[in-house]
């Protein structure tokens, strides 16, 4: 009872402390809806598309006491408690470093929207709760996660990779996951004492579904995170616990299934990527071309904006002409940003001194990819 009356009394004197100090009570206040807002909006807002617009307006509207910025939307910021205001996400873009000895698909130029899903990646791996990234082919999905895990401690997290296809079974899962871990106690399996690992699920809608409605992959997926255990397949009498692990997954809505069960997607954070606007494919291309012409002659340098100017003109053209909509006969006629990428990756492979003094000839390899990829 004394150290209950001890403890009230050290409260109140805290209290009474505080109070002498109304303006940090205030913005102790303004922190929480700041936080509270920015919740709301990798909730709420992360699974929207065409929709993101309205949903800025009415944040804007009815959070009015937090004073965004009015440049863009809400989904470019994200809050500083430190600084205590809100914060673009290209404050936190490096510049991009040039590395010819990369492949083109592990190139990455850093942008406000990798930033941010790179943030939420780590809030979610720290949380240990998974994320679900939806969009159409070309949006980054697994370049995202990729890159991610490239930056990752290794001391702290582990990663592996799972490509679904409409051939996976719950049995072939089943092995990548107990490939992935070790036997720590009697029935208990997971990585090493004190790290993460986290298993990046490719097309998680593509398995078969069966006579059921059900896709057998996601049923096992769902069971680890539910009960964070499976049997062995060899004596089902021996019930196998997974510690330590964590589901992170893309897929395609217009490729595969087009349901996903809600027992597993309950779990997951989904996040929405759209079609990079025109001003950051200029971004992210632009400094491609730019450090690879670093070699070249200064009019092939100044190329560098022209050409994917040009290219973004081209692939707009292509994407609204109703004559290269896709029909029964012609079902290929789906362009996304992966063709987009595919005539500045063979761009990237010229070489100086082939074309030193002709940037005509440098058009023309970029007029040949154009008609090569379209």
């Amino acid at each position: 009872m004394n150290s209950t009356k001890q403890s009230i009394e050290f409260f109140k004197n805290l209290r009474a402390e505080a109070e002498k100090k109304a303006d940090i009570i205030e913005r102790i206040k303004e922190m929480y809806e700041c936080f509270f807002c920015f919740a709301m909006i990798w909730s709420y807002g992360a699974c929207l598309d065409e929709s993101k617009r309205e949903f800025n307006g009415y944040l804007r509207s009815t959070c009015t006491k937090l004073k965004f910025p009015e440049a863009g939307t809400v989904f470019d910021y994200f809050y500083d408690p430190i600084e205590h205001k809100w914060i673009h996400w290209m404050e936190k873009v490096k510049s991009y470093v040039p590395n010819d000895e990369c492949l083109f698909s592990s190139l990455v130029v850093s942008t406000a929207e990798t930033q941010r899903q790179k943030y939420l990646l780590t809030m979610h791996t720290e949380a240990k709760k998974g994320l679900l990234y939806v969009g159409t082919a070309g949006t980054g999905k697994t370049t995202i996660v990729l890159d991610y895990f490239n930056d990752v401690d290794g001391d702290v997290v582990l990663t592996s990779q799972v490509n679904f296809n409409s051939y996976t079974s719950s049995m072939s899962l089943q092995v990548v996951v107990e490939s992935n871990v070790q036997k720590r106690t009697g029935t208990l399996y997971g990585p090493p004492t004190g790290k993460t690992l986290i298993y990046f699920v490719d097309d998680l809608n593509m398995p078969k579904v069966d006579k059921y409605f059900t896709q057998q992959p996601i049923c096992l997926v769902r069971q680890l995170i539910d009960y964070g255990t499976f049997y062995d397949r060899a004596d089902l009498s021996v019930q196998k616990r997974i510690a330590d692990i964590l589901f992170v997954s893309c897929m395609n809505p217009k490729a595969g299934s087009f349901f996903v069960d809600v027992r597993l997607t309950r779990h997951l954070t989904s996040v929405c990527l759209s079609v990079p606007e025109k001003e950051i494919l200029s971004t992210i291309y632009t400094q491609m071309l730019a450090g690879h012409f670093k070699e070249f002659d200064e009019k092939i340098q100044k190329l560098g904006p022209k050409i994917i100017s040009a290219t973004q003109k081209v692939f707009q053209d292509m994407s609204k002409n109703p004559k290269f909509a896709p029909t029964a006969k012609k079902f290929f006629y789906q362009f996304n940003m992966r063709d987009f990428a595919k005539i500045i990756q063979n761009i990237l492979t010229t070489l100086p001194k082939e074309y030193k003094g002709k940037e005509f000839e440098m058009v023309r390899v970029w007029a040949h990819e154009c008609h090569r990829v379209w």
